[in-house]
């Protein structure tokens, strides 16, 4: 986690010290927090802080949301923020072709929903290695009626599973991105995450 403190106080601060609420990832600081110190009044400071997924859970909403306290010698301080979910893909979300069909097929049609990506200038392998660089990995890519179709699999830190199918048609810079998951929650975030790795 990347955060820039500000001294706008008329004192020096020290003492610092972060703590998360729960939050669905269990999202954790995996160290003490170092902050130089003391930070002195008008000056910052740019603290990179080490996370993991072993801290305790419990659904928040939106999903990815995180609630933050930072104490030091002069008050505490709340924040929260909305963590992109491609922060929680791990990389062993590349399934099987066939556990990925088998897996398609056993999860029921309500558990799919899709949406439309607009203005998308890339071609299917940038869209492809885009993804995979964030752990959403192509698992097979077939030709359409002219259309080409990515099959895609990501696994959460929680041990959710997503497959996506995502249809791209050469020329056109709107994709329809299918999702199925057992944990349909997670959905809207995924479909987040896709938007914001393919317009970055």
């Amino acid at each position: 986690m990347e955060m820039t403190f500000f001294n706008k106080a008329m004192q020096a601060m020290g003492g610092f010290a972060i703590q998360f609420n729960k939050n669905s990832f269990g999202l954790a600081p995996a160290q003490p927090l170092q902050v130089p110190a003391p930070l002195l009044p008008n000056t910052s400071a740019d603290v990179s802080l080490l996370l993991n997924t072993m801290g305790a859970v419990q659904k928040m909403d939106p999903l990815t949301n995180l609630q933050v306290a930072v104490k030091n010698n002069v008050d505490v301080f709340y924040f929260s923020t909305v963590v992109p979910l491609h922060v929680f893909c791990t990389e062993d979300g590349m399934m099987d072709k066939r556990v990925f069909l088998a897996t398609w097929k056993d999860i029921p049609a309500q558990n799919e929903v899709q949406y439309t990506i607009d203005n998308i200038v890339l071609s299917t392998d940038q869209v492809s290695q885009k993804l995979q660089n964030n752990n959403i990995f192509t698992i097979a890519k077939r030709n359409v009626d002219g259309q080409d179709m990515l099959y895609q699999s990501l696994k959460l830190t929680n041990g959710i599973w997503v497959l996506a199918e995502m249809k791209i048609q050469p020329g056109v810079t709107s994709f329809t991105l299918s999702l199925k998951s057992r944990a349909m929650d997670v959905a809207s975030s995924v479909h987040q995450a896709y938007e914001a790795i393919l317009h970055n």
